[in-house]
């Protein structure tokens, strides 16, 4: 399951975890909506990737800090760092490959 923060926890999440995942998205955004099942099927299938999602209509921190200007985006952290930003949709076989 893929848990909805607020903004001002995923610095938090970021160190407290090896690899995680972050999906930036809004509610009326379509790509988003096609995005989200593959995101959540990840989720099942790759347990050593913490998965989050964060409503940027309600994100101001997160959306400053890594220059949000279109959605989905995914934030994608190893060791406390950010390793890939990935803006657009994505088919499961992409994201797979980028969380190796």
């Amino acid at each position: 399951m893929v848990k909805e923060i607020k903004d001002i926890e995923y610095e938090k999440l970021v160190k407290e975890n090896k690899k995680v995942l972050i999906d930036c998205y809004a509610s009326w955004c379509g790509p988003c909506k096609m995005l989200s099942p593959i995101i959540d099927k990840l989720a099942e299938e790759i347990k050593d990737v913490k998965f989050y999602k964060v409503d940027v209509d309600n994100a101001e921190k997160i959306t400053s800090d890594f220059d949000i200007m279109s959605i989905p985006t995914l934030l994608i952290f190893e060791d406390g760092k950010l390793k890939e930003k990935v803006v657009g949709l994505r088919s499961k076989s992409e994201l797979e490959e980028l969380l190796k």
